[in-house]
Order: structure tokens, then sequence, then C-alpha cells
């Protein structure tokens, strides 16, 4: 079957979404709820359903004033939809992170569709299908997955507008209401790409008039209207709390460099961007040249304002995460698309200085992720793990059969390859190597120490040892007190349980009368690499776990 059929074919965006929503979703069930911003997501979402309180976002009794409503109504309408409401299943919340990731896929085909053309468009799709960033944030339940959906969304009608192919109202109406639900996920973070895009290209042309085909008063219009009743109802309900938590608090400790993840100084993501853009580094110096050959054309000019802009700010401001440049990556893959499509015809040959350093920067990503995959489960779990194992070496094999035919001239061959490398790598990771690395686990080994004690009612109390993930893993209701606090809640009633960190534990009353066993689990706190040791206390006259209630 002639290569050009399958990347032209009018089913090509049916075949690449069916390839994202098998790639992400391998290992979407197997790892455990990740603190800490997981874990509040989730709980949030869970109250949310739990309460039928659509409105305000809450983590326990506190506020969660942090990020817009957005995905919490996804979470929360999912757990509805299929009755998991009362569940401490992470999976379910994931789903509309792995159904945005899927979508992504699909709808970076249609943005790139008069920006590249149909080919390098599809093929584009299939990198972002099995690109390591988005294959991570697509199995979890945050914002990025969502939000990524939107600007792709969004980009893809600007573009079409800037080209002069936005007739009617179809257009316009895809980018307003992307930009309201963008704004629903993660506020104004949508405006960044969008705006400064529209500024880079509007300078290059000395003309805003194309902007006219955007219908930009009835969209703005459109907009508020999808917008402003949250908003009106969260700043009367919140007596405008929200707004200050959120812009005020969240957003300006990000740009200050006061909160956490600041001090890092610029260039980070373009050392990151060798691991968050695997496997398809092997051609990110090839999208470079790309981008400065198409530059003075159009749609070169619009994949660059798409690019450059967003970046330099993340570069520029102090606080930075791995994630944040994800926006940028879908033109980057369209770039990378363009030469991909020549080599696969044959045109071109994967020769000369950019090839060179793009299997140079791949091949340190691929070692580091094989390693990475073998050696978790070796290092923070119980030894050599066979799945683990397993997926590094396919992994590094699939690579490195990739690389070579890239070399050879089987290009097509070789993208396929990359393809399924990527989703190896992926599942290792999610399904094998991070489940395998228990040290991090600390709250999934403190359901599991529990699950056999029948007689203990839950949750339990934790002191010293407040992760979100146990509040997800136990309940609402889940108590975090202080040692004299603990005693007297385990006191008050004959069944009660109380995690309780070593640290906090008074000199001297390590184990209290009363108690039938010691139980322990010591780890790794991942968020902040401190070790974690914590102690089951129970309440007084409480049976051992093989003994029976009441007995």
């Amino acid at each position: 079957m002639p290569t050009g059929y399958l990347l032209s074919s009018r089913l090509a965006p049916f075949w690449v979404l069916i390839l994202a929503l098998l790639s992400f979703s391998l290992g979407l069930a197997e790892l455990p709820v990740q603190d800490r911003d997981e874990a509040r997501y989730a709980q949030a979402s869970r109250q949310m359903a739990e309460t039928g309180d659509w409105v305000d976002i809450r983590f326990q009794g506190g506020a969660r004033h942090v990020k817009p409503v957005g995905v919490y109504w996804m979470q929360a309408a999912v757990l509805e939809l299929t009755g998991q409401t009362g569940t401490n299943a992470v999976w379910v919340h994931r789903i509309p992170s792995y159904l945005a990731g899927a979508l992504s896929a699909l709808a970076l085909i249609w943005a790139g569709l008069p920006l590249v053309g149909r080919r390098a468009a599809v093929l584009a799709g299939v990198m972002l299908a099995t690109v390591y960033m988005l294959s991570a944030e697509a199995r979890t339940a945050k914002t990025d997955a969502a939000l990524l959906l939107t600007i792709i969304l969004a980009m893809g009608a600007m573009g079409r507008a800037w080209l002069g192919q936005a007739r009617g109202w179809g257009v316009p109406a895809v980018f307003w209401t992307a930009i309201a639900a963008g704004i629903l996920v993660k506020g104004p973070l949508i405006l960044l790409p969008v705006l400064t895009a529209a500024v880079w290209v509007s300078a290059k042309d000395r003309s805003l008039s194309w902007l006219r085909a955007l219908r930009p008063l009835p969209g703005l219009a459109w907009m508020l209207a999808l917008t402003l009743p949250w908003f009106v109802a969260i700043m009367i309900r919140t007596e405008g709390a929200f707004l200050t938590a959120s812009l005020g608090g969240d957003l300006a400790e990000k740009i200050a460099a006061t909160g956490e993840h600041s001090g890092i100084p610029p260039g980070f993501y373009l050392l990151a961007v060798w691991a968050t853009l695997w496997p398809w580094t092997l051609l990110l110096p090839l999208a470079v040249v790309t981008g400065w050959a198409m530059r003075k054309a159009p749609e070169g000019a619009f994949l660059l304002g798409w690019i450059v802009p967003t970046w330099l700010v993340f570069e520029a401001v102090s606080t930075k995460l791995i994630h944040y440049t994800l926006p940028t990556y879908p033109a980057l893959l369209l770039l990378a698309a363009v030469p991909l499509v020549r080599l696969i015809d044959g045109e071109a040959r994967f020769r000369g200085w950019a090839a060179h350093i793009g299997a140079a920067g791949f091949a340190i990503g691929t070692l580091a992720f094989a390693a990475l995959a073998i050696g978790m489960p070796m290092a923070f779990g119980a030894g050599i793990d066979l799945w683990a194992m397993a997926g590094g070496l396919a992994l590094t094999a699939l690579a490195a059969f990739g690389a070579v035919a890239f070399y050879r001239g089987r290009a097509l061959l070789g993208t396929a390859a990359l393809a399924g490398a990527g989703i190896v790598m992926a599942w290792t990771l999610t399904a094998a190597s991070l489940p395998g690395a228990r040290e991090f686990w600390v709250t999934p080994r403190l359901a599991e120490a529990m699950a056999g004690q029948s007689c203990l009612a839950m949750p339990p109390a934790v002191v010293g040892h407040a992760p979100p993930s146990v509040v997800f893993q136990f309940g609402t209701d889940t108590a975090f007190l202080g040692w004299e606090g603990a005693m007297d809640w385990l006191a008050a009633a004959p069944d009660r349980a109380a995690w309780i960190a070593r640290e906090a534990i008074p000199e001297g009353m390590s184990v209290p009368p009363g108690q039938p066993d010691v139980t322990e689990v010591v780890g790794t706190d991942y968020t902040n690499g401190r070790p974690v040791h914590l102690r089951l206390f129970v309440s007084p006259g409480v049976p051992a776990p093989d003994a029976p209630c009441g007995g």
C-alpha cells in the first residue's frame, strides 16, 4: 500500500485517534494517585460530586481556589456517570485528561491542515499521540491535557484566520469556544500563546485586519456568556476570595518567583525538551531548521509565533515546571513533520549536522529512559521487575531500530518504530517502573497495612504526615492531628487507628500500653525527598489483626 495513501486517507485521522486512545490507556489504572496536585484535584472533584456543590471548590474543609472549575466539573461528571463517587479509584478521575490527550492528537491534524498539509498534519498527530510529555499528562488527573486541547483548537482556528481561510461562523465559533473552555480550565493561561502569536504575526504583516475573520465582538460576547456565570457565582459565594487566591496568590507567586520550583535559570526548557519531546527529539533539530527556512512564509511565521514568544516567557519566569512548555509542542511537531514527509518520500536524506545532533540527543534520552525504567524498581522497590526490565529493553531496541531505519532511508518504518518506542516507554514507566518503586508510594502502603485489620474503623487519623493523597485514599473526614490530639482521639472510641510519624512521637512513648502489634511503614516522600517513618497506633483494647472483633 503506498505511503501516500496511508497518510492522506480520509480514515487517517480516525486511526490516529485510535492510536492515541490505545497509547494513553496503557498504565492508566496502575499508577497510584500522585502527590500533590493530582491528589488535590481528585479529592476536590470527589467532594464536588459528593456534596452536589458545583460552584465552590473545596479540599476537606478548606477552599481550593487555585484554578477555575473546568477540570473539577469534568472529573465530578465522570464520577457521577460511572457511579464511582464514593470510591478512591483515581483512574476514573484521569478519564477527562485521557480523552483530552487523545482528542488533542486529532485536533492537531485539523489545526495543521492549512499550515503544513494533510500528510504532515497526520504525522504530527501520530507524534503527539506518542510523545512523552503528553503521555504523562494524559494519565494524570490535572488540567494540562485539557488545556492543551483548547489551545490546539484555538490556534487551529486562528491559523485559518491568519491564512484567510476562516469564512463564515464556524472557525470563529471554534476559536471563542476554545478560549472560553481554556479559561474555565486554567484561567488566563490560554491567552499566552494566543495573544503572543497574534502579536508576532501582526508585527510581521503590520496589520490587524486579519483578526476581523474571528468576529471579535460577537465572539467576545459568546466567550463571556460561557465563562461569566461561574465566575460571578464563585465571586458572590466567596466574596471575592477566589480571585484574590487564584490571581493574587497562585499566579502572582509563580510570576514573582516566590512559590515552589522557583529560582531555576533560563535555559531549563532547552535542556528539558530533550526528554519531554522524546522520542521525537530525533527530529527536533530538523524542526528548528525547518522553522528558520519557513520563517518568511505565512505558515512558518504563524508556527514560530506559536512557539517562540511563549517559550521565551516560560524561560524568563523563574518558576518552572517541566510541563509548562507543552502548549508549544504541537507547533514543534508540525515543523518536524514537514521534513519527515520529505524523508518518507525519499526527497531528502537523514544526514547532516541537524540529523547527527538529533540522533545524539535521542540516544542519550533513550538510554536515560531505559535506565530509569529498569532501575527504579531496583533502587526503590523489591528488586528486579521483569516487566520493567522487558519494557526498558524493548524501548531501547525499538528506538535503536527506528534511528537506524532513518539513516538507511526507511523513514516511514523508522517513524513506526519510534511511535512504538514512545508507547512502550510510557507504558513501562506508568504500569511497571513507577508502581514498582514502592518506597515512594507511602499512602497505598498505609491502606495495605490496615487491610487485614477489620476491627478498625475508617478513616484513620494522621500525625506528622499530611500529603493530599492520604485524604483521597481514606476519605474527606481524615483527621490530621498532633500527638496529644491523636491520643485523645484514640481513647474516645474503641475501634480507631492513627498513623503517627516517628518524629512526632514523644521520647519514651513509641509503643503506648494496649497496642496489639507494631505496624510500621517506611518510605520516601518523593515531593521533597524526605524519609517517611509512620507507626500505626490503635484504640486501647483493639484485638490483634488475626483475632475476632469484640473478642
